[in-house]
Protein backbone atom coordinates (compact mmCIF):
# COMPACT_ATOMS: atom_id res chain seq x y z
CA UNK A 1 0.00 0.00 0.00
CA UNK A 2 1.48 3.42 -0.95
CA UNK A 3 1.11 6.52 1.40
CA UNK A 4 -1.75 7.65 -0.97
CA UNK A 5 -3.80 4.49 -0.09
CA UNK A 6 -2.70 4.61 3.14
CA UNK A 7 -4.09 8.85 3.68
CA UNK A 8 -7.26 7.66 1.82
CA UNK A 9 -8.43 4.56 3.80
CA UNK A 10 -7.40 6.90 7.50
CA UNK A 11 -9.32 9.49 6.07
CA UNK A 12 -11.96 7.13 4.95
CA UNK A 13 -13.10 6.31 8.35
CA UNK A 14 -14.50 9.73 9.33
CA UNK A 15 -17.70 11.41 9.33
CA UNK A 16 -18.13 13.81 6.85
CA UNK A 17 -17.70 17.44 9.13
CA UNK A 18 -14.93 15.37 11.27
CA UNK A 19 -11.52 16.63 11.90
CA UNK A 20 -8.63 15.84 14.05
CA UNK A 21 -8.47 19.82 14.22
CA UNK A 22 -9.58 23.28 13.35
CA UNK A 23 -7.30 24.21 10.41
CA UNK A 24 -9.01 28.09 11.03
CA UNK A 25 -8.69 27.83 14.90
CA UNK A 26 -5.80 30.32 15.33
CA UNK A 27 -6.71 32.32 11.82
CA UNK A 28 -8.83 35.44 11.59
CA UNK A 29 -10.77 34.40 8.44
CA UNK A 30 -11.60 37.49 7.53
CA UNK A 31 -7.84 38.41 6.53
CA UNK A 32 -8.06 35.35 3.83
CA UNK A 33 -8.43 36.18 0.16
CA UNK A 34 -12.10 36.48 -1.09
CA UNK A 35 -11.92 33.04 -2.73
CA UNK A 36 -11.01 31.26 0.35
CA UNK A 37 -13.33 32.73 2.74
CA UNK A 38 -15.87 32.07 0.36
CA UNK A 39 -14.80 27.97 0.24
CA UNK A 40 -14.46 27.87 3.52
CA UNK A 41 -18.10 29.40 4.54
CA UNK A 42 -19.32 27.06 1.55
CA UNK A 43 -18.28 23.65 3.16
CA UNK A 44 -19.38 24.74 6.53
CA UNK A 45 -22.50 25.43 5.35
CA UNK A 46 -22.86 21.84 3.59
CA UNK A 47 -21.42 20.47 6.96
CA UNK A 48 -17.90 19.18 5.43
CA UNK A 49 -14.61 19.36 6.67
CA UNK A 50 -12.58 22.35 7.02
CA UNK A 51 -11.34 23.36 3.82
CA UNK A 52 -8.13 23.21 2.55
CA UNK A 53 -6.58 24.60 -0.55
CA UNK A 54 -5.11 22.63 -3.50
CA UNK A 55 -1.79 22.44 -3.73
CA UNK A 56 1.58 21.90 -6.21
CA UNK A 57 4.08 19.28 -5.05
CA UNK A 58 6.56 21.74 -3.49
CA UNK A 59 3.17 23.20 -1.52
CA UNK A 60 2.69 26.46 -3.67
CA UNK A 61 -1.43 27.17 -3.54
CA UNK A 62 -2.55 26.32 -6.78
CA UNK A 63 -5.39 28.98 -6.47
CA UNK A 64 -2.98 31.73 -6.45
CA UNK A 65 -0.77 30.48 -9.48
CA UNK A 66 -3.60 29.87 -11.38
CA UNK A 67 -5.47 33.34 -11.07
CA UNK A 68 -2.48 35.02 -11.92
CA UNK A 69 -1.53 33.45 -14.98
CA UNK A 70 -5.22 33.69 -16.12
CA UNK A 71 -5.12 37.17 -15.56
CA UNK A 72 -1.64 37.67 -17.22
CA UNK A 73 -2.26 35.50 -19.89
CA UNK A 74 -5.81 36.35 -20.12
CA UNK A 75 -7.03 32.49 -20.66
CA UNK A 76 -8.99 30.16 -18.70
CA UNK A 77 -7.09 27.33 -16.88
CA UNK A 78 -9.05 24.43 -15.32
CA UNK A 79 -8.19 21.02 -13.69
CA UNK A 80 -10.99 18.27 -15.12
CA UNK A 81 -11.44 14.60 -14.40
CA UNK A 82 -13.68 12.82 -17.07
CA UNK A 83 -15.02 9.90 -15.77
CA UNK A 84 -12.05 8.90 -13.50
CA UNK A 85 -11.72 6.69 -10.85
CA UNK A 86 -9.46 6.42 -7.54
CA UNK A 87 -5.60 7.55 -8.84
CA UNK A 88 -6.41 8.44 -12.38
CA UNK A 89 -4.66 11.57 -13.60
CA UNK A 90 -6.88 14.55 -14.13
CA UNK A 91 -6.57 16.65 -17.25
CA UNK A 92 -5.05 20.27 -17.59
CA UNK A 93 -7.13 22.71 -19.41
CA UNK A 94 -6.36 25.77 -21.27
CA UNK A 95 -9.47 27.79 -23.02
CA UNK A 96 -11.10 24.24 -23.07
CA UNK A 97 -8.17 22.77 -24.66
CA UNK A 98 -6.45 19.88 -23.02
CA UNK A 99 -2.62 20.58 -22.37
CA UNK A 100 -2.13 17.16 -20.83
CA UNK A 101 -2.59 14.93 -18.17
CA UNK A 102 -1.78 15.90 -14.29
CA UNK A 103 -1.14 13.64 -11.65
CA UNK A 104 -3.08 14.00 -8.20
CA UNK A 105 -3.92 13.00 -4.82
CA UNK A 106 -5.32 13.70 -1.61
CA UNK A 107 -2.47 14.57 1.34
CA UNK A 108 -3.29 13.31 4.96
CA UNK A 109 -3.91 16.86 6.01
CA UNK A 110 -7.06 17.06 3.44
CA UNK A 111 -6.00 18.77 0.26
CA UNK A 112 -5.64 17.60 -3.33
CA UNK A 113 -2.04 17.86 -4.60
CA UNK A 114 -1.68 18.26 -7.88
CA UNK A 115 1.64 16.23 -8.92
CA UNK A 116 3.88 19.21 -10.19
CA UNK A 117 5.44 21.78 -8.88
CA UNK A 118 4.47 25.49 -9.27
CA UNK A 119 7.36 26.14 -11.83
CA UNK A 120 6.61 23.31 -13.75
CA UNK A 121 2.79 24.34 -14.27
CA UNK A 122 3.48 27.73 -15.32
CA UNK A 123 5.56 26.70 -17.96
CA UNK A 124 3.63 23.72 -19.20
CA UNK A 125 0.90 26.55 -19.09
CA UNK A 126 2.72 29.16 -20.88
CA UNK A 127 4.45 26.27 -23.61
CA UNK A 128 0.87 25.74 -24.38
CA UNK A 129 -0.31 29.55 -24.86
CA UNK A 130 2.94 30.63 -26.66
CA UNK A 131 1.93 27.66 -29.06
Amino acid sequence: MDDTERDVEALRHRAPGETRSDPYEDVDVSDLPEWWREAVEEFEEHGLRPYRPPRFADGTMKHEVVERLEDELGVSISFVGYNVEFQDDWSLLVDGETVGPVGRHRAMAGYTVYEMDADEFESTVRAFVDD
